[in-house]
């Protein structure tokens, strides 16, 4: 175990940044402790955005950590520094101390941009550009995203890098063959191949990267859906209907880049290196940026496969998360 110093992770919590069901992310400042950081962990930025719930509800966090640990050699890909456990008046809970993205999230930046009606194609390419090459890096390990939408897009560094965040739920090409997952996702954005037969592959990351630059292209969302109401059928439509494409904001490039994604067979949908080669996103400029696979998943299986992990803590001020294997 390390020692006391080595442990010690100090921060000052400001504002929230949003809210899920797994907790809530809030900006941290560094600052003013960062002459504290020890040197043998790596040094925080002096901001850095903090994922929090409660430890005995924390299996989700710790998967996404597991998940992020195995992708911290990409630069398109949110950076976890560390995880670690304090006590908040009397009360565990777990912590992933994760890059911060000043830009917000793509759904932010449409929000905020040409009063929702859809980004400029130049930038649509340059973040899918990015996002493609996130995808690359992950499907390479045997990783599904499972999640992929403007919310999980972040905007990170002076020049806005389009990062993918957010996933608590992941899972790897070995887990979807081990039967039944159930839905994972945000409704309009499932595949066809999962709300049907609940069958997960990379392909699913491909249908709803569509969904996404789709919807950053018009500013309308391809599969219209009240996500609050029981009756929706969006799930049910978007495997039986066909996919309008004809909108004169898409341009041809664009539109044929989109029906490569949006293919009701999964066989037949274009992987995310074919993508790459897409003339909608002039590969030869990003090309090189391609990262090997070369790291294994061992730390993931190791998480994935233990039925209960034991973590222990000493004091309120010992904030680093130890995991008993």
């Amino acid at each position: 175990m390390a020692d006391e110093e080595e442990v010690e992770v100090m921060w000052k919590s400001g504002r929230t940044l949003g809210k899920g069901g797994f907790g809530f992310v809030s900006l941290a400042s560094t600052a003013s402790t960062s002459d504290n950081q020890p040197p043998t962990l790596e040094r925080l930025p002096p901001l850095i955005a903090v994922k929090t719930c409660l430890l005995h509800r924390s299996q989700s966090l710790q998967y996404e950590e597991a998940f992020l640990s195995m992708f911290a050699d990409s630069p398109f890909i949110i950076h976890c520094f560390r995880p670690n456990i304090e006590l908040q008046d009397g009360v565990a809970v777990y912590n992933l101390l994760l890059e911060y993205a000043s830009g917000g999230s793509l759904a932010d930046r449409l929000h905020n941009y040409n009063s929702g009606k859809g980004l400029s194609e130049f930038e649509v390419r340059k973040h899918t550009t990015n996002i493609v090459l996130g995808l690359i890096h992950i499907h390479n390990r045997g990783v599904i995203h499972c999640d992929i939408k403007p919310d999980n897009i972040l905007l990170a560094g002076t020049d806005e890098t389009a990062k993918i965040a957010d996933f608590g739920l992941s899972m790897t090409l070995e887990q979807s063959r081990t039967g039944n997952q159930g839905l994972r996702g945000t409704e309009r954005y499932l595949a066809p191949e999962s709300v049907v037969d609940e069958k997960y592959g990379t392909e699913v990351d491909i249908w709803a990267l569509g969904c996404t630059v789709y919807e950053l292209m018009t500013g309308t969302p391809l599969w219209e859906s009240d996500e609050d109401s029981q009756d929706s059928n969006v799930l049910y439509r978007s495997e039986s209907e066909e996919e309008g494409l004809d909108n004169a904001k898409l341009s041809n490039e664009t539109q044929d880049f989109l029906k490569r994604c949006l293919v009701k067979n999964p066989r037949s949908r274009w992987t995310a290196e074919m993508l790459l080669n897409h003339p909608f996103l002039n590969s030869s400029k990003v090309a090189d940026k391609v990262q090997p696979a070369t790291k294994t998943a061992k730390k993931l299986k190791i998480i994935l496969r233990r039925p209960q992990q034991k973590i222990a803590f000493k004091t309120p001020h010992n904030r680093e998360l130890i995991v008993q294997h």
